[in-house]
């Protein structure tokens, strides 16, 4: 296959456009351009279609998309261009893009900024608003864009002209029904109010065995069970096809050859290591019908709970690091003992942006407590494990990172030797947003007679960097503890 041009769409079903019906495809388009990210062909074929106009209203002909698609193919691009152009559709409208959690979804909202602080579309409105908790895009004629956690909003229900839902495969079906139980009840009222028909987007990629309400809507939809105000869109291979052949993944990824070239493919699966549900589901769009066992118990997380610790002279820390499929960000945790008889404790350190400030961090860690750090040499995590390993001083050509000599072998352990501790009571923990709302959805995935963390499942890094941290601190060497300093 010739991988210098980009193959065909081939998607498994995408609602025809209909060519009797004009569509505001072209202005989000525009719009995209505007933010810096032009679409590609299978953006542009789902914005033409979703965006197609009713003749006899003047607005949207449909109210729903249902968009399952592989990861890395700029599913959200089409999103926030599409936000921003419905929220220009008329003043005082309500526009939401809700990720699997409020922090999730914050992180884009902060990544959108970023872009559109350098667009020519920022004098349509007002400074944004960056606080947690308070985070929006508010127009000049009086629209609003907010992210949110959909997890939180099934809680209460959320109103509004255009609910973007992303990472469907997380929500239980009594969440996605408090969703639209209070969105569907007021669409009628904002129709005649604004006199645009609101619509609501479902997108994500395939599930696994908890996903019970994604499973269940993609089983119907592929079925034929499509509503006529419903636009379906499924991309993926094959379901007989093979996700082990990288050739097959290349045909049927609509990003492939636009936002990553074949080597960079390969380079893909090797991060997956030995997870083959996990790459299936990613890059193929299968769905993990395994079976997924919480990995910590609530109880258990709360009861092993105590205060943060600041570090002080005499006490043995070593730091851990966690990096996700994606490299979005890295976290640094440290575990810490705290003497007294009392059992070490693990806590966050910091949350950077992708992985290049990560080594002059925890350079300055490492030095500031002379610990040393903890980090899987394989998995999303070994682009940097192969930056600090081989970081020499140029002077006297000694490593500059102190590393745990953690093998193969360990690394497969260590998630289950962190879990037993608490259980044990032999560890504690330090309450921190990011690591209580990935212990919500982290799940098990077997490995020989261990088990691993269940990166397929959502975002676990904080998690892996507290297990990184106290595989580190069970194995470190006799030192004696120097001045140290308090970050």
């Amino acid at each position: 296959m010739n991988h210098d041009q980009p193959p065909s769409l081939q998607p498994r079903h995408a609602t025809a456009r209909n060519q009797e019906r004009a569509t505001d495809g072209a202005l989000v388009a525009r719009f995209s351009e505007l933010l810096g990210k032009p679409l590609i062909p299978w953006q542009r074929q789902v914005i033409d279609v979703i965006s197609e106009i009713d003749p006899s209203t003047g607005t949207y002909w449909y109210d729903e998309l249902v968009l399952t698609v592989q990861r890395q193919a700029g599913k959200t691009t089409i999103t926030k261009s599409y936000d921003v152009r419905n929220s220009l559709w008329g003043p005082d409208r309500k526009t939401w893009y809700l990720a699997q959690t409020g922090k999730d979804a914050n992180d884009q909202f902060r990544d959108f900024v970023k872009s559109w602080r350098k667009s020519r579309l920022r004098k349509l409105a007002k400074p944004p608003r960056l606080s947690n908790g308070s985070m929006a895009l508010e127009f000049k004629n009086g629209s609003q864009l907010r992210p949110g956690g959909a997890t939180e909003a099934a809680g209460h229900g959320v109103q509004g002209d255009l609910i973007n839902v992303d990472e469907v495969w997380s929500l239980s079906k009594q969440q996605a029904k408090n969703l639209k139980d209070g969105f569907i009840p007021t669409t009628t009222t904002r129709l005649k109010l604004t006199g645009v028909r609101p619509q609501i987007w479902w997108t994500s990629t395939e599930g696994n065995a908890s996903s019970e309400y994604f499973n269940d809507r993609l089983d119907r939809l592929r079925a034929g069970d499509i509503p006529d105000r419903t636009a379906f869109f499924d991309f993926g291979i094959p379901f007989d096809a093979d996700p082990e052949d990288l050739e097959t993944i290349w045909r049927y990824h609509p990003g492939a050859g636009y936002l990553f070239d074949f080597d960079q493919l390969a380079g893909f699966r090797r991060q997956f290591d030995d997870d083959a549900e996990g790459w299936a589901r990613a890059f193929g769009n299968i769905r993990d019908a395994g079976s997924t066992d919480r990995a910590i118990d609530s109880l258990l997380w709360a009861d092993t709970m105590d205060e943060p610790v600041t570090p002080e002279h005499g006490m043995r820390v070593c730091f851990g690091v966690g990096v996700p499929l994606d490299a979005t960000h890295t976290v640094i945790a440290a575990c810490i003992g705290v003497g007294g008889g009392l059992p070490p404790l693990v806590q966050i350190v910091d949350d950077l942006p992708g992985t290049g400030e990560s080594p002059a961090r925890l350079l300055a860690l490492q030095n500031d407590y002379r610990a040393p750090v903890c980090i899987d040499p394989r998995g999303p995590s070994a682009a940097l494990a192969d930056v600090l390993a081989n970081a020499h001083d140029p002077h006297t050509f000694e490593r500059v990172y102190r590393l745990s000599d953690m093998r193969a072998a360990d690394a497969v352990t260590a998630p289950q030797s962190f879990v037993s501790a608490l259980e044990q009571h032999n560890l504690t923990h330090a309450s921190d947003r990011l690591a209580d709302e990935q212990v919500c959805r982290a799940t098990k995935r077997k490995s020989g007679d261990a088990w691993l963390w269940n990166r397929s499942a959502g975002d676990v890094s904080a998690l892996e960097a507290m297990t990184m941290a106290y595989w580190g601190y069970m194995h470190l060497p006799e030192w004696e503890a120097d001045d140290i300093q308090v970050f």
